[in-house]
């Protein structure tokens, strides 16, 4: 499960890009809605299969979604398999956008 602050859901893409790597590689679609610099997302890992984190990438499309992206500040913490991701440090765009995680 995936909860937006601005009340809206996206979908999680999990893929296990290298099988029995331990490591599972989420991918989450923020949707446009989502505003940098404000919002925060809510992740269950244990949904995906994993309990924290060992790396985390966050993108936000600067000016046309899929053509121009910029890499998103924000802090991350997990507790009880839950990764909580508050975006910081943008100029409160109101913009889609790809988190990258790295699970465990």
């Amino acid at each position: 499960m995936v909860d937006f602050t601005d009340g809206t859901t996206s979908g999680v893409v999990t893929t296990d890009i290298i099988p029995n790597l331990g490591v599972k590689i989420l991918q989450v679609k923020v949707p446009s809605t989502f505003v940098w610099g404000t919002d925060s997302i809510i992740i269950d890992l244990g949904d995906y299969g994993a309990e924290n984190i060992s790396g985390f990438l966050a993108f936000e499309d600067y000016t046309t979604a899929g053509s121009v992206v910029i890499a998103a500040t924000g802090t991350t913490s997990v507790a009880s398999k839950v990764l909580t991701y508050v975006s910081t440090g943008s100029d409160a765009n109101t913009v889609s956008g790809t988190l990258i995680i790295f699970a465990y």
